[in-house]
């Protein structure tokens, strides 16, 4: 009889444990299913509004799920390390800033395009090809190149970026350039918010206007810590926005903490504001 009962409460933890497990595989995957139906919600909602708005967009991009932080240091430059280029002359400023001036003004190589600014910057600049061409003022006569980080855009980081200068027969006149070097990973990967999802803070805080076209939506990163000699890089969204009277808009998202990123385009420093996500 002892055996009989030790059997029949050993059958009982068995059926216990199978009767949780399946319990606890039913629930996962209600879960799944729930989260699946509320992501199609949101998808299908959001679709919706822009539609009634007349707000049109790009195929969305399949952007990678995670990204890290990342760090990097000022790059002071010395006499004895300024870069020597052919046809440069070149003074410190404020220990981290190259002033350059060319000796003899320099033709670019195809006229006044996009890659006729890049090539010289790629020649004729100290690891010119750690820049990408950000924007182009015909009426300023200058060309602003930002630093990339892991492979992509670092924006408005006045640490980090290139400016040429030229004449009124398009020829290079001079630049300058600032540079933060040793980049370094932090932590571990963050997960990242989709391009819809970004559609869908930006529309929430009212930033996406009736009528208006998203062109271009890009990852690249953006600085949120500034101490004397590191800065601190997060994972940003650009997204792109032609509005119905042909300007343009750009806003940013920091895209793991879904923050409205406020960027001033005059390279000073950059403010982050506080809004948390929204649900």
């Amino acid at each position: 009889m002892k055996l009989d009962w030790s059997r029949t409460k050993t059958i009982f933890i068995w059926v216990f444990l199978v009767l949780n497990l399946f319990l606890y595989t039913q629930y996962l995957e209600s879960y799944k299913e729930g989260e699946k139906i509320e992501v199609l919600g949101e998808t299908m909602e959001i679709e919706a509004r822009l539609k009634e708005d007349n707000i049109t967009y790009i195929a969305l991009p399949n952007n990678k799920e995670s990204a890290a932080y990342y760090s990097g240091q000022i790059k002071n430059f010395s006499p004895s390390e300024v870069p020597y280029f052919k046809n440069q002359s070149a003074k410190i400023e404020n220990n981290n800033k190259l002033i350059v001036t060319m000796d003899k003004p320099v033709k670019l190589q195809k006229s006044d395009t996009r890659d006729s600014y890049t090539d010289f910057v790629h020649n004729n600049v100290y690891e010119g090809d750690s820049y990408v061409l950000w924007d182009i003022d015909k009426e300023k006569k200058e060309a602003t190149f930002f630093q990339k980080v892991n492979d992509v855009t670092l924006y408005y980081n006045v640490r980090g970026y290139v400016k040429l200068y030229w004449d009124d027969e398009n020829h290079i006149v001079s630049y300058e350039q600032t540079m933060l070097e040793k980049h370094e990973k932090l932590d571990k990967q963050q997960n990242l918010l989709t391009a819809r999802q970004v559609l869908q803070i930006l529309y929430g805080k009212n930033l996406l206007k009736p009528d208006s076209q998203i062109t271009e939506m890009n990852l690249g990163y953006s600085t949120i810590v500034q101490l004397t000699q590191t800065q601190v890089f997060a994972p940003t969204w650009e997204v792109r926005v032609k509005l119905a009277d042909d300007t343009e808009e750009i806003h940013f998202v920091n895209a793991v903490q879904g923050r409205i990123v406020e960027i001033q385009n005059d390279l000073s420093e950059i403010v982050e504001q506080t809004e948390d996500l929204e649900e």
